[in-house]
């Protein structure tokens, strides 16, 4: 298994999910033993009868369809050293998984950027709310070309933050995994002056001990709030969660699917490819409005 956990480790996994990964491996191997069955034997007829054997031993359908796809990936590295040629576990799925569905009505990478353009700090010249609106443009920067979750942006603290070098660290959550995200040249201004000038007055009582990045007494109402504004500004804006949707999404006609998981932080690269199947659907309904099947 060491020689596994190493393709796992090239492959950009993390720590908790290579001995998942592992364990889940061996796990389905000990079946293999007891059936006398070599791994190079397995077809889609064994496939279904491991399938039965999940099923027998009372695993709720979304456990299965972990397991399935941990023995996938357990497949791929066997066809990267050449043991077998083909994976017999790709597609397989046990049906009656209750999913969250995916938002539809997304929005371009040109939708989600002008929503960054169009959001005005400036026309309001109250103090306190011209503050609000500066430090709400480099949350909104922070969704739109990022895609944080507002659990992201309640964990960012100051000793994350690269902001001169244009990066920002997002730690790891209790959903989503670390990693280091590249800001935009204009996010970088923003961000700075937000810091240099905005941030410090926005701290209460002038305590300069809270590491927070972002100060707002509570932040979920801020971003309800900022969601508001940016439904004006578009008025297919939904939510934060459809434009997380809509970043990933986009982030997938640029890069590839483990890429795309490393950015969006996803822990599975089974729910990276969920937003391919987004993605498919989306084209779907709009070849369909426009070009419907006579």
């Amino acid at each position: 298994m060491r020689a596994y956990k190493e393709y796992l480790k090239r492959e950009k996994y993390s720590d908790s999910s290579i001995k998942s990964y592992a364990f889940l491996a061996e796990k389905f191997l000990e079946w293999t033993e007891t059936q006398e069955l070599p791994v190079t034997a397995i077809d889609y007829i064994k496939v279904t009868e491991y399938v039965h054997f999940l099923k027998e031993t009372k695993n709720a359908v979304k456990t299965i369809n972990h397991k399935l796809s941990s023995v996938k990936l357990y497949f791929n590295y066997l066809i990267e050293i050449g043991e077998v040629t083909t994976n017999p576990f790709v597609d397989v799925r046990v049906k009656g998984e209750m999913r969250n569905k995916l938002q539809h009505n997304l929005l371009s990478s040109d939708e989600l950027e002008d929503l960054y353009y169009s959001f005005d700090t400036e026309t309001d010249k109250h103090p306190w709310r011209y503050l609000i609106h500066k430090r709400n443009k480099v949350i909104v920067g922070l969704l739109v070309y990022q895609g944080l979750t507002t659990s992201d942006l309640k964990r960012l603290e100051l000793e994350h933050l690269q902001v001169r070098k244009g990066k920002i660290y997002v730690p790891k959550g209790r959903i989503g995994n670390r990693r280091t995200l590249e800001l935009k040249p204009w996010q970088v201004m923003d961000f700075m002056e937000y810091l240099d000038e905005i941030r410090p007055k926005l701290l209460p009582d002038n305590n300069q001990e809270l590491t927070e990045v972002f100060i707002a007494k509570k932040l979920a109402d801020t971003i309800a709030v900022i969601a508001k504004k940016l439904k004006k500004i578009n008025h297919k804006v939904e939510g934060v969660k459809q434009i997380r949707t809509s970043v990933i999404v986009n982030w997938l006609t640029t890069y590839n699917l483990r890429e795309v998981q490393i950015l969006a932080g996803h822990k599975y690269i089974s729910t990276t490819e969920r937003y391919i199947q987004e993605d498919l659907q989306q084209l779907q309904e709009m070849v369909q409005k426009f070009h419907p099947l006579q």
